[in-house]
């Protein structure tokens, strides 16, 4: 038998954004003074890999009573515009935009679940509207959008050589994008504004507002049973501005990273336990 998560429906529809319109999926809470979550997506190929898992995961938290509101930034997945068109700064207003969405519903419990770049995104944000958010919930987040970049950028390398085209190296290509010329990885045409918000972006240098709850999940291996050193410091800077961070393991396969799509059950589980009280 199927679990009954699977019959929840995820309504699509479109909002009209400061750019164009925006593509979102939305499934509403079980009580309407409940909680909802404003989903914001990883970068590059990582967006459409994740869809299944993120989908599965606000299915299962509608069945626990938890709505969901899954966004495509302008210029990314079923959005209108075009890659070479999306900046940092409309990803920021795009979310504002859905959070807008959201109000106008006549909803106020509002949560920010950000997923590896997108839990960037989710923390600047709940940066410059302190008081407006219950948490973030973070799915494996990126530290620093320089290496996010740097490994997007490796894709390109594996191409050339593939190719047998001259090499080029990632710093390289940075410095076509600083001189102003849009660089092409996999498809996606980066602009070089995009590329200098990646650079510039480090999770340890927002600072948050005081009382927000984090709930932060972190890939584990069988041998490991901390975060890693990188993320400790971003905890522990976060903890000293007294913000609530809560961190969990998960185990299983790196869905973000995987061609074939897959499911990760424990981080499934695990999410959904948050809202159903459970110790996980």
């Amino acid at each position: 038998m199927n679990p009954s998560y699977l019959g929840v429906t995820l309504t699509p529809f479109f909002i009209d954004g400061s750019q164009g319109p925006l593509f979102c999926l939305f499934v509403p809470p079980k009580d309407p003074q409940g909680e909802v979550l404003l989903f914001l997506p990883s970068f590059g190929e990582e967006l459409n890999r994740c869809r299944v898992m993120v989908a599965m995961q606000a299915r299962m938290l509608a069945e626990a009573g938890v709505g969901c509101l899954l966004l495509d930034y302008y210029g990314t997945g079923d959005s209108a515009g075009d890659f070479s068109e999306t900046r940092w700064e409309q990803w920021l207003r795009d979310a504002e935009t859905a959070c807008a969405w959201l109000i106008g519903q006549g909803y106020t419990k509002i949560g920010l679940w950000g997923l590896r770049l997108g839990a960037v995104v989710a923390a600047e944000l709940a940066a410059a509207i302190p008081g407006r958010f219950t948490r973030l919930l973070l799915w494996q987040p990126v530290l620093e959008g320089k290496v996010l970049f740097t490994q997007f950028l490796r894709i390109r390398l594996a191409m050339l050589m593939d190719r047998g085209e001259p090499k080029e190296t990632t710093q390289q290509m940075r410095e076509r994008l600083q001189a102003g010329k849009p660089l092409e990885v996999a498809g996606y045409e980066i602009s070089p504004v995009l590329a200098a918000a990646l650079d510039s972006k480090a999770l340890v240098a927002i600072r948050l507002p005081a009382g927000l709850q984090v709930n932060w999940f972190e890939l584990t291996l069988a041998d490991q049973a901390e975060l890693s050193i990188a993320s400790q410091k971003v905890v522990a800077a976060w903890q000293s501005q007294n913000v609530v961070v809560v961190t969990q393991f998960f185990s299983g396969p790196a869905f973000w990273q995987l061609h074939e799509r897959e499911l990760t059950p424990d981080l499934l589980a695990k999410t959904t336990g948050i809202f159903l009280g459970e110790r996980t």
